[in-house]
């Protein structure tokens, strides 16, 4: 299993940032919207991580 650590979050949210600037352009909302709330949740446990 793997490791999920600050640097592993991180890398997780740019590309999803990368996957919602390439589906905004595109203008497909729906996978925006999704991705969204997937960013959304990597970073609450991203700040959960450097809070404890």
């Amino acid at each position: 299993m793997k490791k999920i650590d600050k640097k592993h979050l991180g890398k997780k949210i740019n590309q999803l940032n990368k996957k919602i600037h390439r589906a905004e352009e595109q203008g497909d909302n729906n996978k925006v919207w999704w991705r969204k709330i997937k960013l959304g949740k990597l970073k609450d446990r991203l700040n959960k991580l450097l809070k404890s």
